[in-house]
């Protein structure tokens, strides 16, 4: 597609293009105009106890926060510890879990319409993920810790007994052996606890570092950005439609490739001026004699019938051109006219007319005078072409004259139009003389 065709496109679908794209930008902009102000808290939390090596590690830790800030049974439990009643599917949807490039942190959001619900319920999910970080992170740990503190309660209350009945009998082996074992399991529980004890130190504990705030600010609308994608979003389909309207209907731009799919030449722009009007008239003409034709008809591309002020203008100029006031100026050497009487003027220049008298003799002598040969105002020649129609006042007894037609065609001319005009030629038999350029064309068919 070459400039021509694109600015045949922008001016034939330029409103369309422009509603197209105004109707989503206007309709976005008074949805997010009338859309309540909402606001968001954030709380920062720790999530690991190691800085993250890797860009992979830290996407992980806060892949791992979002599904838990995001589990309906967390957000359930978050919202029942803090007494809040809001809906907890909503709570998901509006939750957005985010890294802090690749360190432990991670920023939890939450965005309402009333700034306190947003402080509230974005602490109580921060508190909530990190009790629940901890419990995945340690596991079982605690429990195990609890019953072996448990089996250290019972196994004491049971070496009670046994040592006072060992320390009354210092000989006898069998309570010496029974003290002895209880004490090797108290002392085997007890190391194993203690083992148990620094596996959940070491493990780490996950913390809330900022706890959220209340938002003093509402969000931002971000009108601008999403009015772009609107209008883009307009321009394409816009653009679709433009497309399969010129594929369903094609359409070729100005007189000049119509004239190329007519293979004849261009003959001018229809205009107003005199000059312009005289120089199609002389391009009619001459095509008219070179094709032999006595008759024009003139007819536009679309069909649409043409002004009979416009058919008067176009046969004026061709049928009847004005007189040229110019006189033929034939320049002789007075030197190679030797006997030659010419009229000279003032300034010394030849004006007479240069007869037979002057022809068989006379004086006069003199550098640079010039021989002028009058004009007449019409020319003497025949002229074989008679007369200019529109084809829709073409008289049927001047059809069997010697036609030639003239096709106006205006800035966009469809396909079938022109498919139309060679329809036309072959019907009829007459032989296309060429184009004219009409700019009015597609607003005559409109009206």
């Amino acid at each position: 597609m070459d400039v021509t065709e694109i600015a045949r496109v922008l001016r034939r679908y330029g409103f369309l293009l422009l509603l197209v794209m105004a109707a989503p930008i206007v309709a976005l902009a008074v949805y997010v105009v009338h859309q309540p102000a909402t606001y968001t808290a954030h709380a920062r939390i720790v999530a690991a106890d190691v800085t993250p090596r890797a860009q992979a590690e830290a996407t992980a830790v806060v892949s791992q926060v979002l599904a838990l800030a995001t589990s309906r049974d967390i957000v359930v439990q978050a919202l029942d510890n803090a007494h809040l009643s809001q809906d907890p599917d909503k709570v998901i949807k509006a939750t957005a879990v985010t890294g802090l490039g690749s360190s432990a942190l991670v920023d939890l959001a939450y965005t309402d319409r009333s700034p306190d619900l947003a402080q509230q319920v974005t602490q109580a999910l921060a508190n909530t993920v990190v009790v629940r970080l901890d419990a995945v992170r340690i596991g079982g740990l605690p429990e195990v810790l609890k019953d072996v503190d448990a089996q250290l309660t019972d196994l004491a209350t049971r070496r009670a007994p046994i040592a006072a009945n060992a320390q009354a009998n210092p000989k006898d082996p069998v309570a010496q052996n029974k003290l002895a074992g209880i004490d090797r399991l108290i002392s085997d529980l007890s190391g194993d606890r203690d083992r148990l004890a620094e596996e959940a130190a070491a493990a780490g504990h996950s913390t809330v570092v900022a706890t959220a705030v209340r938002p003093t600010t509402a969000d931002p609308r971000g009108l601008a950005s999403k009015l772009a994608v609107a209008g883009l979003l307009g321009l394409l389909i816009g653009l679709i439609v433009v497309g399969l309207n010129e594929t369903l209907r094609p359409s070729v731009s100005g007189a000049n490739r119509v004239a190329r799919l007519l293979e004849v030449p261009v003959l001018g722009r229809v205009a107003r001026d005199p000059t312009t009007l005289a120089d199609i008239g002389r391009r009619i003409r001459l095509a008219a004699r070179r094709a032999g034709v006595s008759t024009v008809v003139l007819s536009r591309a679309n069909g649409a019938v043409l002004p009979p002020e416009l058919v008067d203008r176009i046969e004026a100029a061709t049928l009847r051109p004005d007189a040229v006031p110019a006189r033929v100026a034939i320049p002789v050497d007075i030197d190679d006219t030797d006997g030659l009487n010419l009229p000279v003027s003032a300034n010394g220049r030849r004006t007479g007319p240069l007869d037979e008298a002057s022809l068989d003799g006379g004086t006069g002598r003199g550098t640079g005078s010039i021989a002028v040969l009058p004009s007449t105002e019409h020319s003497n020649r025949a002229m074989r072409l008679r007369r200019v129609y529109a084809l829709d006042e073409l008289d049927p007894s001047a059809e069997s004259e010697r036609i030639g037609l003239v096709v106006l065609a205006s800035g966009s001319t469809r396909l079938r139009e022109v498919h139309g005009v060679q329809d036309l030629m072959s019907a009829a038999g007459w032989p296309l003389l060429g184009v004219l350029s009409d700019v009015g064309g597609r607003r005559a068919a409109r009206r």
